[in-house]
């Protein structure tokens, strides 16, 4: 597998204005990783092509919370693979990961669930998760609440949409597109069109169904229409909003589409929204301008028109078909207003795609399945019909570029630059708490994860610097493992593990005071100038590693305070805020680089660069080795010294 290292997530405001805090980040980790522990399955969750399920490109992971003076950030990875041999592993274990988590997310509420909608039976009846726990089943919704679902009556028209209001008047809108019927205590949700790849196993697009809902409850004259679900029902108890990270934030527009020619338009996507969206082009036409009567004066009204054209079949659609978004205007010169708009997906079998792909809109014939989503008519202005276009069409670039609205510059896609990130410097000190389910059984000691090869034998060995630090860890390590110093005034300490205890808070603070006062002296001494020292315990079946890197001095200062600022009685979401403002105090820092080395491992460590030299314990046979090997340049002299240095 392929990896790649990213930032997941921060604990700042993000360009969705939306602030996960530094404890509730942390939380999500620690619940993951005890779930993990449980359940005997792998860390991590399937990594997808702009939030979308069908489209799994790897397996990410998350590394540890990265603390220094400015902020919080998740640190993580992700997993791609090289060949097919790595594409079936993750495939497998993708399929593994859904069905264990859909289970255990669902089955605490089936039996409730089942008890509300009190089916005759429950046969072909399935169990999901996304914004509510639902039940699944074709007409299951529709079979319940015909009145939402049923054209020619008094709620719904003759393209199957309900009356929003009337909507809204006997259900809660709990998120946006998911209602609560709290006679039958049971959700109803937006159609599964409003979703990516028109799939269920995907989340709504929230940024048009809560647009829709803005626009529609602030013009009580504007007549709003939406289509239902007909196969979910969801228990209340169990709703909660899904959040996506992608930044798509519909433009601010003007008022004016006066400048906009008659005729068709076709804008081809770039390789990114190709990749990213599926999208291939998009073609729009607006009509020549055509008079109507409207009571005694006569008006002229445009009539605009929109299909998206996609690359791929869509799995939400049955036989391979592709679904494509369309969307329906009508402009009125003298209201200036847009007095009509609906939206729909036009869905294709194979042939007649081939067909409409090669065509004009203006040529293209009615060859589609149409199922119409949503309706407004009344007087709609520019502006919010150009936000609940976009918004509709979100992730597709060319709308807004349309439109005449300049992309925000946040919203382009693309890396940092390197050469942005290279003008970066490494904060004085940063912290990394990481993460892993498991047992710590072997005491306290140094723990061994790294070895060094001498001639044909692979050395364990444990860092441990050149002075006073060195000597306070002399028995702190296994016999068969060497210690090992390095005369460049930096140490990179092994993780030292601190066994768990009934008196855990009194050993772990003896072992930091003697520690911290190791390291003071060598740092008196200019034995150690750079440091990175990491602590590894053990809570509730998740080893807890938490690293102080930097300047040696920095590290000293937060190393002494460690027993007053965490209990490592409890998990680090508690107290992973009295340490980020620890670090902020003692060593504030902007834009900082992140120091990754060491991170894949769950520390961090000091960079070492060119030649550098190193100590170890006499022994008779490893010295040896390493004269044979080249790696140790000794006297004739030494060379005829017998094992017991005589």
């Amino acid at each position: 597998m392929k990896l790649d290292f990213a930032v997941f997530n921060t604990d700042q405001i993000n360009k969705k204005r939306i602030k996960f805090s530094a404890a509730g980040l942390m939380r999500s980790d620690e619940e993951h990783q005890r779930e993990a522990f449980l359940s005997e399955a792998p860390v991590g969750t399937p990594a997808h092509v702009q939030h979308d399920m069908h489209r799994v490109i790897g397996w990410s992971r998350q590394l540890g919370h990265y603390i220094d003076g400015e902020m919080v950030r998740v640190l993580g990875c992700i997993e791609y693979p090289e060949n097919e041999e790595d594409r079936v592993q993750l495939q497998d274990r993708v399929v593994r990961h859904r069905k264990r988590v859909n289970e255990a997310h669902t089955a605490p509420h089936c039996d409730e669930l089942l008890a509300k909608i009190r089916l005759p039976s429950n046969e072909d009846l399935t169990f999901l998760r996304m914004e509510s726990v639902f039940a699944k089943r074709e007409g299951l919704a529709a079979e319940l609440y015909p009145e939402f679902f049923v054209p020619s009556t008094s709620l719904v028209d003759k393209d199957g949409l309900v009356e929003y209001r009337e909507l809204l008047s006997r259900t809660d809108e709990l998120w946006p597109g998911v209602f609560h019927d709290k006679e039958r205590d049971l959700v109803l949700v937006a159609h599964r069109f409003f979703r990516r790849r028109l799939s269920h196993l995907n989340a709504l697009n929230t940024e048009f169904l809560s647009g829709f809902s803005e626009v529609a409850l602030a013009n009580p004259k504007l007549r709003a229409r939406l289509r239902l679900d007909p196969d979910l029902l969801g228990y209340p108890a169990s709703t909660k909003g899904l959040i996506e990270l992608e930044y798509w934030r519909g433009p601010k527009y003007d008022e004016d589409i006066s400048k906009i020619l008659s005729g068709v338009a076709e804008h081809k996507a770039d390789e990114q929204t190709r990749q990213f969206e599926g999208v291939d082009r998009t073609q729009i036409w607006w009509k020549a301008p055509e008079a109507r009567m409207v009571g005694d004066a006569q008006a002229d009204y445009r009539t605009f028109e929109v299909e998206e054209l996609i690359e791929d079949p869509s799995p939400g659609l049955a036989d391979g078909r592709y679904g494509c978004r369309y969307a329906h205007a009508e402009y009125s010169s003298i209201a200036d207003r847009i007095t009509h708009f609906d939206g729909a997906i036009r869905a294709y079998d194979g042939n007649n795609y081939l067909t409409r792909f090669e065509a004009s809109i203006d040529r293209a014939g009615k060859h589609s399945d149409y199922t119409k989503l949503f309706r407004f008519d009344g007087q709609l202005s520019v502006p919010d019909w150009k936000r609940l276009l976009s918004d509709y069409y979100r992730g597709n670039t060319l709308i807004p570029e349309y439109l005449g609205a300049a992309l925000d510059a946040e919203q382009l896609r693309g890396a940092t630059p390197s050469s942005t990130i290279g003008e970066r410097v490494e904060p004085p000190l940063a912290a990394l708490i990481s993460l892993s389910p498991g047992e710590l059984t072997d005491g306290t000691m140094l723990y061994p994860e790294l070895f060094q090869q001498i001639g044909t034998r692979y050395l364990p060995f444990v860092e441990v610097g050149v002075g006073a630090v060195s000597k306070y860890l002399d028995s702190k390590h296994d016999k068969d493992v060497t210690p090992i110093g390095f005369h460049d005034d930096i140490l990179n300490l092994s993780r030292l593990g601190i066994a768990e205890s009934d008196k855990l808070a009194n050993r772990f603070a003896e072992e930091i005071r003697g520690l911290a006062d190791a390291l003071e002296k060598d740092v008196e001494n200019v034995r150690t100038e750079k440091a990175a020292i990491p602590i590894m315990w053990e809570n509730d079946n998740i080893v807890v590693t938490l690293t102080l890197a930097g300047r040696a001095a920095l590290v000293l200062a937060i190393l002494k305070r460690l027993p007053s600022l965490i209990d490592l009685t409890r998990l680090p979401s508690d107290w992973i805020e009295a340490m980020a403002h620890a670090i902020a105090e003692v060593a504030p820092v902007k834009d900082a680089a992140v120091i990754w080395d060491g991170v894949d491992r769950g520390i961090l460590e000091i960079k070492r660069s060119g030649e550098v030299e190193m100590q170890w314990p006499i022994n008779a046979s490893l010295t040896e080795a390493a004269v044979a090997s080249g790696l140790l340049n000794l006297p004739a002299q030494l060379l005829r010294t017998g094992p017991d240095g005589s």
